[in-house]
């Protein structure tokens, strides 16, 4: 056994898809065995003795340690043509599972043998480049049945000088990087005087798939910004949003904006979303043809198609845009396999399965109104927005920030060259008629799309979208979501997910969600097609009294010592929310004011006054700590008329006490005046001293304010004892 390394020519090769599916554990025999036959019957040819080799069996290849002494030159030739000839006659001959293809690499370098059998650097640099992405993307671009490479020493050392007639411009410089392993090589492809552009089309130009720049594209800088600063940090970036907000236009330019950065070619593939007629299969085939991938060459099996799509890729810089994509599954077997690719993706749904391979999701929101009003310009013509420009302002607020709405109304206005821009705003300000008037037949639609998100939603979170563009407010909660459709909170949240994840519904912070506006009409415009009206009326009765329940409770908290008030619920919720304390309870009134007071006003229209009223009493607690003046008058003064209409004469005075003790806080003492007498006026004709003597208390700071003393003192003496010094009402509170 020599103690020290000794210089040794080095042979290894591997058998293409020797794994793959379309052969079984016979076929993988018969190929061992006619590629251990080709193989020795080259070295021998070459006259090289083939006893006298290392023969390593790596199952799908081998690696060969030629004695020491034997020329590296015979490797190259004859042996290489003489293999190559092997191997396209039994091609010739052999059945499809048992043909075969073969990668090779040749090195020369220091092999110490030991009694376990040999090591040595140079043994893994021989190693290194047959596994390397580059000699595999030769082999799967070439016809030839045989691709070569060749360490820069072999290169240095033989090839360069021509010896027996080797042709130094048939091997063409890579650097290769395997594992933790760089180094510089040679490819050689016989048969094949032309470089093979890895990764080329159409004899050396790169593929440049990309859709043309969309051209009334406007704003976006944010996104844009944080596209650039996200590729840095991943190679995947994925585009979601809802239906119309324009994903694909952002993903396209700003593809556009940095292909500069990607020299080895742009691919694009529009997918069609969920319900799409184009199959992964047809897109990795045409991606496998533009890279250079012969038709012939293009596996059918998807598995197969996928792996040559990673080994054609590998070290390549590529961009690559799939446009509305279905699911994660699909963009998995889509990615390139470079650390030095970018993959864009958009779709409909959150594919938040993503992450786990590394995506950055990015949130495409509305354009801003001033952005959307810049579209119509440049679709319109500056001149024609520029002299409506406060109806263009409203047709922008009409379209709410989609793209594919305003692009809509654009082209209708472009189409009517005499049509003021105040035609399209009167008929989309009915929002009966809002969706129709966004839609133009056989061509761009805000319905048709909005459709589409909604047909892959599963039946109970179909139902749920319906009835929630019922909600009267602009956000909710979960629990809204329950009561909707009377059922658990943990099943509310699946269902919600589900049109979050299909970027029917927004969630702009924890336990909020609100729909677009036009989605908001599209879930509404569903209900009315498909819920019979007595679903819609219940639906909606559950979300009211699921506000004033809530409420209520809240109330109980904030103000504990209003034991007496009056509540008519027509629905009992599957699960009640409850309380920490004085604070969170005083946070929830606060947070769900804007929609407490829709709610309240959705029950006076459809003639629940007693909802309505409650609801406003409901609010108590909230004013007598954080006032919120304007909203406690739109409350009090709905109150107000409600209880006229239902003629509630106790509730019509506690609401007029409440608007009382509201414009006194306000200086407004006339008015305060006038609705503390009609409360006066109503207690004593029910008779309810303890009211009355209290309301007296309240004429008298009125007067005091005004500076009518002795009005004041005479009114402040009428006080009942039982009322203690602050005069407080059980039943409409007290701010002082």
């Amino acid at each position: 056994m020599a103690p020290y390394p000794v210089h040794h020519a080095l042979f290894t090769f591997d058998i293409e898809d020797f794994s793959a599916r379309y052969r079984d554990d016979r076929a993988r025999l018969a190929v061992r065995a006619a590629v251990h036959r080709l193989v020795r019957d080259s070295f021998t040819t070459a006259d090289v003795a083939w006893d006298s080799c290392t023969y390593q069996d790596c199952g799908d290849g081998a690696v060969i340690v030629v004695p020491a002494g034997v020329s590296t030159v015979l490797l190259l030739d004859p042996l290489l043509p003489k293999l190559l000839a092997g191997l396209v006659d039994h091609n010739h001959r052999a059945p499809p599972a048992e043909q075969i293809r073969l990668r090779v690499a040749v090195h020369a370098g220091e092999i110490t043998h030991d009694e376990q059998g040999m090591t040595g650097h140079d043994l893994v640099v021989v190693c290194r480049l047959l596994d390397a992405a580059e000699l595999r993307i030769a082999l799967a671009h070439a016809e030839s049945p045989l691709a070569v490479g060749v360490s820069d020493h072999v290169y240095e050392t033989i090839v360069r000088h021509g010896y027996r007639g080797i042709e130094p411009s048939t091997y063409h410089p890579v650097t290769v990087q395997v594992k933790k392993t760089r180094l510089h090589g040679w490819i050689h492809v016989p048969g094949s005087p032309v470089p093979p552009h890895l990764g080329a089309h159409d004899g050396g130009t790169p593929p440049r798939q990309l859709p043309p720049t969309p051209p009334a594209f406007v704003g976006r800088a944010v996104e844009h910004r944080l596209l650039d600063k996200l590729s840095a940090e991943s190679r995947l970036l994925v585009l979601s949003g809802p239906p119309g907000v324009g994903k694909s236009a952002v993903a396209v330019q700003w593809a556009h904006q940095v292909l500069d950065h990607y020299p080895d070619g742009q691919l694009y593939a529009h997918l069609g979303g969920p319900a799409g007629s184009v199959t992964v299969e047809q897109v990795l085939g045409h991606f496998l043809r533009v890279l250079g991938v012969t038709a012939s060459r293009v596996p059918l099996d998807l598995v197969e198609q996928s792996a040559l799509f990673r080994s054609v890729t590998a070290g390549r810089r590529l961009l690559v845009v799939l446009d509305d994509v279905g699911s994660a599954d699909q963009v998995r077997v889509l990615l390139p396999a470079s650390a030095v690719a970018t993959t864009v993706v958009t779709c409909r749904s959150r594919l938040s399965g993503l992450v786990a391979n590394g995506g950055r999701l990015v949130e495409i929101d509305p354009l801003p109104a001033e952005d959307g009003v810049e579209l119509l310009a440049r679709l319109v013509g500056d001149g024609r927005i520029e002299r409506e420009r406060q109806c263009s302002q409203q047709l922008a607020t009409l379209c709410a920030g989609l793209p594919l709405a305003l692009c809509v109304a654009g082209a209708r206005l472009v189409s009517h060259p005499r049509w003021p821009v105040e035609k399209v705003v009167a008929e989309l300000v009915d929002e009966g008629r809002r969706l129709a008037g966004l839609s133009l037949a056989g061509d761009l639609s805000v319905q048709v799309v909005f459709d589409m998100s909604y047909e892959t939603l599963s039946a109970p979170a179909a139902r749920l979208y319906r009835l929630l563009g019922l909600h009267p407010g602009p956000d909710f909660a979960i629990g809204l979501a329950a009561a909707a459709v009377a059922v658990p909170a943990a099943e509310a949240e699946r269902l919600v997910d589900e049109l979050v994840t299909a970027n029917l519904l927004a969630d702009p912070a924890a336990d909020r969600y609100r729909l677009h506006d036009l989605i908001r009409l599209h879930a509404r415009q569903q209900a009315l097609a498909q819920e019979p009206a007595g679903q819609r009326e219940l639906a909606l009765r559950r979300m009211l009294d699921w506000y004033l329940r809530t409420a209520t409770d809240a109330g109980a908290v904030v103000t504990p010592h209003r034991t007496d008030v009056r509540r008519d619920f027509t629905d009992t919720p599957v699960e009640r929310v409850t309380f920490t304390g004085h604070a969170d309870a005083l946070e929830w009134l606060d947070r769900e004011r804007v929609n407490l007071l829709a709610a309240a006003r959705t029950a006076a229209e459809n003639g629940w006054n007693s909802t309505a009223w409650q609801l406003a009493d409901a609010m108590w607690g909230l004013f007598l700590y954080r006032t919120h003046y304007y909203d406690w008058l739109q409350f009090d003064l709905l109150a107000v008329r409600a209880t006229e209409e239902d003629a509630d004469r106790e509730a019509e005075a506690g609401a007029n006490d409440r608007l009382g003790l509201l414009f006194h806080a306000l200086g407004r003492n006339d008015e305060a005046l006038a609705h503390m007498a009609k409360a006066a006026e109503i207690w004593r004709e029910l008779g309810d001293r303890h009211r009355i003597a209290g309301s007296m208390e309240r004429f008298g700071f009125a007067y005091l304010d005004q500076g009518r003393i002795e009005l004041a003192l005479t009114h402040s003496s009428k006080r009942s004892p039982a009322t203690g010094s602050c005069g407080s009402n059980a039943a409409s509170g007290s701010r002082w």
